[in-house]
């Protein structure tokens, strides 16, 4: 059931590090156009630095979850590495923890600030008078979203813990290996030649 929800999750968060992705783009193209324009043609639609930045701070919070999901967040392991198996076992759930709890710390005041916003009817002083409840808004959902996902991948570290499960705790709390990264790379490679190929044989259909 919760390897289930996992999955669903780790779908979902996929299909919005996409979107999040494509905005960001969309974002480093307006920010190009803006300083382009305003170098050669002294002109200046308005708005792309403050566009940009309600972009990336939406895109990052949604990111959390994936990145998460993922075991994608930097360590250090010079240490880590030369410690027995239970001692790093230990160490990966702390920190699992101790991630949870600051982003739950970023999360109760993300929501201050957007109830703030959403109360007082706040709107930025920038020539785009953005609401700012409605970005803030966006911001706030993608640390609930993480939080979905946090509590989720807890239960699921509980249940291991108590069947003795110990490789599915490193599996969902541990960092990447070489081994694993390399074997992941590999499978991407072979897709997108898979794709490759398919696109071959439709021109040679066509």
């Amino acid at each position: 059931m919760l390897d289930r929800l996992l999955e669903q999750a780790e779908k979902v968060s996929q299909i919005i590090v996409w979107i999040g992705g494509g905005l960001l783009i969309f974002a480093a193209i307006l920010t190009t156009l803006e300083v382009i324009l305003r170098k050669f043609a002294n002109f200046s639609f308005g708005g792309a630095d403050e566009i940009a930045g309600y972009i990336f701070a939406i895109s990052t919070s949604f990111a959390f979850a994936f990145a998460t999901l993922h075991r994608a967040h930097v360590r250090i392991d010079a240490l880590y590495i030369r410690l027995p198996q239970p001692v790093r076992l230990f160490l990966d759930v702390v920190g699992f923890l101790l991630l949870g709890g600051f982003l739950l710390l970023m999360a109760e005041r993300s929501y201050n600030v957007w109830w703030n916003s959403f109360e007082n009817s706040s709107v930025s002083i920038t020539p785009l008078v953005t609401p700012l409840a409605l970005p803030q808004g966006f911001w706030f959902a993608g640390m609930v979203f993480f939080f979905i996902v946090f509590a989720l991948m807890l239960l699921r570290i509980i249940s291991a813990a108590f069947a003795r499960d110990w490789n599915r705790i490193a599996a969902l709390v541990g960092p990447r290996g070489i081994e694993e990264e390399v074997e992941e790379e590999r499978e991407h490679a072979l897709a997108e030649l898979d794709r490759e190929h398919s696109r071959m044989n439709d021109k040679k259909g066509n």
